[in-house]
């Protein structure tokens, strides 16, 4: 905290100069920048402000009483905090135009009395301010070093907002610049995160791309002087910015309520009927009555590509979503059409938005449909409206699924991520996650070995994928052209695989008896694999 003009006058070398404070009583509160002696009548432009002037006065003993005046008025344009004028050497007493000068212009003059050595005054002063700006550069020095250890940690906007507020010692709080609630520390709930807003003892502006984005606040109460309040809030919004540019925007207030609602769905806390109308609510989520809704999630490097994609699939679907980053991938709730095939609809409205985002390395999963909001003063269709927030924990559930078993490499017709997204539905997984769950060790092994046996043995001496070609072949319906394309291979050179499955099984593969066991075997294989 800078020192004040009333603070130097109580220093001991400046009290033996006995100083008497003639006008500008009520501006002793101005702070002073440096303390600072001449005789030179021209010094008011040397000067930058903030600045005690200590003088006796012999720059003026030659000139007239307008000149004081000017003299006077110039330390006023200077920004000066304020002039002490020695009495008995130049002037037995001090000049009353410059007294009545000092009081128009509002300046602080002082009277000193005593004789004391200017340097005294000036060496005692000036150290004391020295001393209180080391001390802040210190305290910049610690929350710009405490600021940036959380940046590289990598703690995210919560934990920039935890460090500012255990060095101010009071609550923190970031708002958008439409002013929405984006995260707080410090405060048990958004209640009183509104009202440390509402009672901020220091603010400042988040800047991104040369625009505001939202402001960082910190309640009453800190221990700080007000000024270093201001500048740990300051380096906080720009650590803030660095943050925001680096991972994109942080959840806002209706994302939170999302990503909680979700969690707790697929944590096994489905919450009671009347409090997910709530909590959805919150979360700006509204599905219309006796509509389905579809479990997503999605597996992506980064959250907000994830999310968009969403949006967008809802976007094309003419729907509506609730999407949020759930642990380790991002989950949604997306309504799904009202006629027609859901799930296929839903598939293909996020083929369509991965080719027009482009967004690459990203793997969704898809539920089946369920059942969402009840109708007015009735239920979902299939059952109550507790059933049907319980159905979509199910959806999810079987979303998360299918997802662990896609990224695993055991949707044997998707190809990895790429270019554009891998979409794949836990129907068509259904038979692979029904094994994976159901199936003890051991129990898959007599089956496969009975059905696919040979196959097994000739892709582990010849190191093929004669197992992995069966399964797309019979997933294409014994369509040669889909099953070359699926695999990259040429059509004949596919044939040529086919005669070799059926010279090592006796039986064609395509046979229609066999059909279902072959591709059953097929997939055992893929689970025994994961296993």
């Amino acid at each position: 905290m800078a020192l004040t003009l009333a603070e130097v006058l109580e220093f001991e070398a400046v009290r033996e100069a006995r100083p008497l404070v003639l006008t500008g009583q009520d501006a002793l509160g101005r702070a002073v920048r440096w303390v600072h002696s001449s005789e030179i009548y021209e010094i008011g432009p040397l000067l930058s402000g903030g600045e005690l002037l200590l003088t006796t006065g012999l720059g003026l003993a030659g000139s007239d009483a307008g000149a004081r005046r000017h003299y006077v008025r110039e330390l006023v344009d200077a920004g000066v905090s304020g002039l002490a004028v020695e009495i008995g050497r130049t002037f037995p007493e001090l000049p009353a135009e410059l007294a009545d000068e000092a009081s128009r212009r509002g300046l602080p003059l002082i009277a000193l009395r005593a004789v004391v050595p200017f340097i005294r005054m000036c060496e005692a002063a000036n150290t004391a301010i020295v001393d209180e700006a080391a001390r802040r550069l210190r305290l910049g020095d610690r929350v710009t070093r405490a600021l940036n250890e959380a940046l590289i940690s990598g703690a995210g906007v919560a934990g920039l907002l935890r460090t500012a507020a255990e060095v101010a010692g009071t609550a923190t709080v970031l708002t958008t610049a439409s002013g929405a609630l984006v995260a707080s520390h410090g405060v048990p709930d958004d209640h009183a995160a509104w009202r440390a807003v509402d009672s901020a003892q220091a603010s400042s502006e988040v800047i991104v791309h040369g625009r505001s984005w939202g402001r960082v606040v910190a309640a009453g109460g800190s221990s700080l002087a007000p000024e270093d309040l201001a500048a740990t809030v300051e380096r906080t919004a720009t650590a803030l910015a660095v943050e925001i540019l680096r991972t994109g925007d942080p959840p806002t207030e209706r994302e939170r309520h999302a990503a909680a609602f979700l969690s707790d769905l697929v944590g096994g806390a489905a919450p009671a009927p009347a409090e997910t109308v709530v909590r959805t609510g919150l979360a700006g989520f509204r599905p219309p009555p006796g509509r389905l809704l579809i479990g997503v999630a999605i597996d992506a490097p980064e959250t907000r590509p994830a999310v968009t994609l969403v949006d967008q699939a809802a976007r094309l679907l003419g729907t509506s979503a609730l999407r949020a980053r759930v642990r380790e991938s991002v989950l949604a709730l997306v309504v799904a059409p009202e006629a027609g095939d859901p799930v296929g609809a839903l598939e293909t409205a996020f083929a369509d938005a991965g080719r027009r985002s482009g967004a690459p390395q990203v793997t969704v999963a898809l539920g089946y449909a369920v059942p969402g909001a009840a109708a007015a003063g009735g239920t979902a269709a299939g059952g109550t409206a507790a059933g049907g927030t319980a159905a979509w924990a199910a959806s999810l559930e079987l979303a998360r699924a299918a997802l662990a078993l896609a990224l695993a490499g055991t949707s044997r017709g998707a190809a990895r991520p790429g270019s554009r997204p891998v979409i794949v539905a836990a129907r068509t997984l259904a038979l692979e996650l029904e094994l994976s769950r159901r199936a003890a060790p051991g129990q898959l092994d007599a089956f496969v070995e009975r059905t696919i046996g040979p196959l097994i043995v000739w892709d582990a001496r010849h190191r093929t994928g004669l197992v992995r070609t069966l399964e797309l072949y019979l997933r294409h319906g014994a369509s040669a052209t889909k099953t070359a394309a699926a695999l990259h291979l040429r059509r004949q050179s596919l044939y040529q695989r086919l005669e070799r499955i059926e010279t090592l099984l006796g039986h064609s593969p395509a046979a229609p008896d066999l059909y279902p066991a072959l591709l059953a075997a097929c997939v055992c294989v893929s689970v025994l694999h994961r296993r």
